[in-house]
């Protein structure tokens, strides 16, 4: 090639380069759209979109257990105009919708209307992770990162979905395959919260938009609202104005306060009625992390090889530091809340102050994320820097040869390089096309990728020159296909099907009728898709047969006596209520449990729960489906007269959620050292007694690992009141009351279902709460019926709620009129 022919191609050059520069605005649109698109595109198919669309009932993990909640909500909830309530199906009774979100529940209840009720579930289950890239890419431009920072933040963000490091924390892929899918919506809103209010502190707008939005993403996810809020508090801060002439302009702080208060009004229907009612909650006290010797903050912050740790910690911390010289204030933020997060691990291993109910590692992906986000501006400023180097290190070596003045353009040239489109391009697609390589192998799925047999004999994956042990692929592309071929794809759905009709045969049974049941705990039944397939009895029974064990674990108080019953009558329970003392194994404890919590049915899965079962004279076997035998529990009624006065137990001071606790399972596990059942409250002629700790039974200190539940005593003896006997009858049980007659009035009555204080009732005196924790009427007249409602508590929550909204459209008026 000749110097004209050469001159001729640079010029060339030139005139292409001028003319892209000169598109600059298409080809940052369509590049947008491509990386966005592209990730979103790529995360479905990840998913199995052709599985998402089948006409089938979603399993695997908690999501196999997440079926049952929005159909109750839509078939006995909303058709009453209520967004929560009472259910008889799991727990002996809870609250619905007090403690877990509704939103998406309300989602999944939207889609049903169109869509069949599984296919519902299951794009509410993938939404969230399909709209990340997208929120996050808004989240980008709205704070005002150039271009290409919010393409690759959308990337980061992709990049975060496919972290296979944690599977039960929230946020990615494998989280929400494991039933988190809350979670995934929650922080999809949060970040697109996040880029209204960022956008709103610079220009005054989307108030309204900001304030919903931030509001959805709480009332989506109990602890993504910590993580929304104050994120929104934290960035305010960083709006605080500097004093001009002595005065300080305050229109974005005013701006953000009022975005806070609106989305607290907005949530106040479910966020006050949650906060105010925790004692009634069940603490499953997750062993808070680091546990055991091998765990370690060190591997919670860094949970990937060391390689990737240092390779992604090293160009965050590079991509805070520019955003510091920058003085860019969503990036410092970013900044900042990552280190209030890492802090957050730290000093939340204990729970949140009064309520408790906080796993620390609950926290950790909100830190990874912002740190992926900081990682992503870290590698273009990285790439920025180089391509600064090297053209001043051209510029140098063609010095000698030009006179000043092409100096002069030369370095202006340089100094403009990061608002060339095509630098910014470049580093985009190879930041993209690096992320695909990097998933891609993770996964095997790289065009020309194989598995190979090395000289050694071992199976690799090769791509080229890179090799890895096949024994590496990725898992969450499995699991999302083992969730959504559904109950009905399982190999075992045929016996998981058999049980549930013949379950479903004794309620309808006149002989044997509707009622509880608690079913056999184990391992083995992940064959059905989860092993929680059998919480969903009352979704195929409608309601009649109920089983005591559900995935609300902390919505309802009763949940630690049915894992203790349910220890009892397992050959090996799971056991995930900490610091319970479990019977394992003892069906003969195990049957006096059931009749506590009113349970009708038992149903045996191994051998040796089943052996058990039969040498017990309580239970009375009434069917058999495959490996399942089911037995009536004998002398279990729902309501029956006590022949002795409850006694008033006075709590220690402390968590009365944790005092209740010693005091439930102390009568439950020992009845025979309480002369009298224990309650809360009750009238004065009831004698009150103190509760003391038997500090010789004592299993570990408090805080302490390995600690067990303390037992507790009457502190006083107990003053023995014979009641008169009572005749029970035409007992009526709906989702949410209860209703029965009795022959005499004023002798107490045991109601074996779960206490909260919204039951109210007439022709009776109480509610009271009870161990283990049912409830107890005093009948005034012969007629008695309980039913949930509304507290007053309950009633200022959504007052609030329509204030807020009251105002925002007040407020949209207001500013219509003014325009027009």
């Amino acid at each position: 090639m000749n110097h004209d022919d050469m001159s001729e191609r640079s010029t060339m050059l030139r005139r292409w380069s001028i003319q892209f520069e000169l598109n600059a605005d298409y080809w940052k649109r369509l590049s947008a759209i491509i990386v966005v698109g592209g990730a979103t595109i790529f995360l479905l198919l990840t998913l199995h979109p052709d599985l998402i669309f089948r006409n089938n009932t979603p399993t695997g993990g908690d999501m196999g257990a997440h079926v049952w909640g929005p159909a109750f909500l839509r078939d006995h909830l909303l058709n009453h105009f209520r967004l929560a309530g009472w259910s008889m199906d799991w727990y002996a009774g809870l609250p619905v919708y007090r403690y877990y979100m509704v939103v998406p529940a309300l989602f999944i209840v939207g889609l049903n209307l169109v869509l069949p009720y599984g296919i519902a579930i299951k794009i509410a289950a993938v939404i969230g992770i399909l709209t990340l890239p997208y929120c996050t890419w808004l989240f980008g431009r709205f704070a005002r990162f150039a271009y290409p920072i919010p393409e690759m933040l959308a990337v980061a963000a992709t990049i975060f979905l496919y972290d296979e490091s944690f599977t039960i924390y929230g946020g990615n892929i494998a989280s929400t395959m494991a039933g988190e899918f809350s979670f995934s919506i929650a922080l999809s809103l949060s970040i697109l919260g996040f880029a209204l209010v960022a956008r709103g502190l610079e220009t005054g707008k989307y108030l309204a938009a900001g304030s919903i939005v931030v509001a959805l993403s709480a009332l989506s996810h109990g602890i993504v609202l910590l993580f929304v809020f104050g994120g929104v508090a934290l960035m305010l801060l960083f709006w605080i104005p500097r004093k001009i002439d002595g005065r300080r302009e305050n229109t974005s702080l005013v701006f953000g306060v009022k975005v806070v208060i609106f989305a607290v009004l907005l949530s106040s229907f479910w966020v006050i009625p949650f906060v105010t009612s925790h004692a009634y909650m069940t603490d499953m006290k997750y062993e808070p992390r680091p546990s055991g010797s091998s765990d370690s903050f060190w591997s919670m912050y860094f949970p990937l090889s060391t390689l990737w740790d240092a390779i992604i910690m090293s160009l965050a911390l590079l991509g805070l530091a520019s955003q510091i010289v920058r003085r860019h204030k969503i990036g410092m933020w970013m900044g900042a809340y990552g280190v209030l997060l890492a802090a957050g691990v730290y000093f939340a291993r204990g729970g949140l102050p009064v309520i408790g109910l906080l796993w620390n590692p609950r926290i950790l992906p909100f830190f990874y994320l912002l740190r992926y986000f900081l990682f992503a501006i870290g590698i273009y400023e990285v790439v920025a820097f180089v391509a600064r180097v090297l053209s001043l290190e051209r510029v140098a070596r063609q010095a000698l040869s030009r006179n000043g003045s092409e100096d002069e353009v030369q370095f202006a040239q340089i100094s403009s390089a990061r608002t060339k489109v095509s630098f910014n391009l470049g580093v985009l697609v190879a930041f993209v096309v690096a992320t695909f390589i990097v998933v891609g192998f993770r996964f095997q799925e790289l065009p020309f990728g194989s598995v190979k047999t090395n000289a050694a004999g071992k199976s690799e994956y090769v791509w080229g020159p890179i090799r890895g042990a096949s024994s590496n692929d990725g898992f969450v592309d499995g699991w999302a296909r083992w969730n959504f071929t559904g109950y009905e794809g399982k190999s075992a759905y045929g016996e998981y099907h058999d049980v549930v009709t013949t379950m479903k045969s004794l309620g309808a049974d006149p002989s044997q009728g509707c009622g509880r049941a608690v079913w056999e705990n184990n391992g083995e039944l992940n064959k059905y898709g989860t092993t929680m397939g059998l919480m969903l009895l009352p979704f195929w029974t409608d309601g009649c047969i109920s089983s005591m064990e559900g995935l609300f674990f902390e919505a309802a108080g009763t949940t630690p006596y049915h894992f203790i019953t349910a220890a009892a009558m397992s050959k090996q329970s799971s056991n995930p209520v900490r610091e319970l003392r479990y019977d394992n194994n003892d069906a003969a404890k195990g049957v006096s449990y059931m009749r506590a919590l009113g349970v009708k049915y038992f149903m045996g899965f191994t051998p040796e729960a089943v052996t058990a079962a039969s040498a017990q004279p309580g239970l009375v076997k009434v069917a058999q489906s495959g490996p399942w035998v089911i037995f009536r529990v004998t002398e279990s009624d729902l309501v029956v007269p006590l022949s002795v006065q409850p006694v008033v137990v006075s709590m220690a001071s402390g968590d009365p959620r944790e005092r209740w606790l010693e005091i439930g399972t102390s009568w439950f596990q020992h009845a025979d050292e309480w002369a009298a059942l224990p309650a809360d409250a009750g009238p004065q002629e009831w004698q009150h007694i103190d509760a003391k700790i038997d500090l010789t039974r004592r299993e570990g200190e408090p805080g302490a690992s390995g600690r067990r539940v303390d037992i507790v005593t009457a502190a006083q003896a107990i003053e023995t009141v014979a009641l008169p006997p009572v005749v029970v009858s035409k007992i009526e049980m709906g989702q949410s009351d209860v209703s029965f007659s009795v022959d005499k009035i004023g002798v107490p009555v045991l109601v074996r279902v779960s206490y909260f204080p919204n039951w109210k009732v007439d022709g009776a005196t109480g509610p009271f709460r009870v161990a283990p924790n049912m409830m107890v009427v005093i009948p005034t007249s012969n007629n008695v019926k309980l039913h949930y409602g509304s507290t007053s508590r309950d009633y200022m929550a959504y007052l609030l709620t329509f204030i807020g909204i009251g105002l925002l459209v007040r407020r949209r008026r207001r500013l219509r009129r003014e325009f027009q």
